[in-house]
């Protein structure tokens, strides 16, 4: 039995910190659909650099988020 994997959807999430409230961290998260199936990691933190550049709050993580098929072929 052989097993295929097929890249269906690729994201991108941000983690963005919105400050202390109540004594606590809170995180403001934006995500990205619909990046390039063939987009390096390395092209994906680079943009993920530029989008932060343009929100209001600094970057705590930035993820790469990848969806697959797994079927038998």
């Amino acid at each position: 039995m052989a097993i295929e994997t097929l890249a269906e959807k690729k994201s991108l999430k941000l983690a963005l910190d919105a400050g202390i409230v109540d004594g606590k961290q809170k995180v403001s998260y934006k995500t990205l659909s619909n990046v390039k199936l063939d987009a390096t990691d390395e092209n994906i933190h680079i943009s993920g650099q530029a989008l932060t550049s343009l929100q209001d709050f600094p970057l705590i993580q930035m993820k790469k988020i990848e969806e697959s098929i797994i079927r038998e072929i």
